[in-house]
This record gives structure tokens, sequence and C-alpha cells, in this order.
């Protein structure tokens, strides 16, 4: 499953993560994964532990976005060490 660096605080109406952050762009150049709908993939950020994601085309923005579900984000400051 690829892995992307994504910036959560980066999401469109829908709350959908864009892919169209420096880190997003040099993560997907660094893997040579071409996006597609459907593509499931992994959403990295220095704050969170990685969650799972699914890509898809926002044809009202023009680039490639993923859909995951905010109940799954965990924030690494947050959560304490039993809970890991």
């Amino acid at each position: 499953m690829p892995s992307i660096e994504v910036d959560f605080n980066n999401c469109d109406r829908e709350g959908r993560v864009r892919l169209n952050t420096i880190g997003a762009i040099q993560s997907l150049n660094e893997s040579k994964v071409t996006l597609r709908n459907g593509l499931e993939v992994e959403l990295t950020s220095g704050d969170f532990f990685p969650t799972k994601g699914t890509v898809e085309y926002s044809d009202s923005e023009h680039i490639w976005v993923a859909r995951f579900d905010i109940n799954d984000l965990r924030d690494r400051e947050i959560e304490s060490p039993s809970e890991r």
C-alpha cells in the first residue's frame, strides 16, 4: 500500500484530504505510484498515526484527494502510551 505524506488541515468541503501539497507530491514521486480512483493508500502526517485512505479525483477542484474516516485519525500527542 503506497504511503502519502499529507496535511490533514488541507481538506476539501467533503472532508477529503487534498493530495497537492509538497509532501504529498514528494511521496508520490518517490513511490512512483499512479493515482487512480479507488486506490487504497496509507495517509501519514507527523502529528498523527498513519490512517487508511481511498484516492478519488475531485472534479470540482481538478485535483486528487483521499477520503478517510476522521474517526480513525489518532493524534500522537494526545494518545497515552498505554493506548498504543
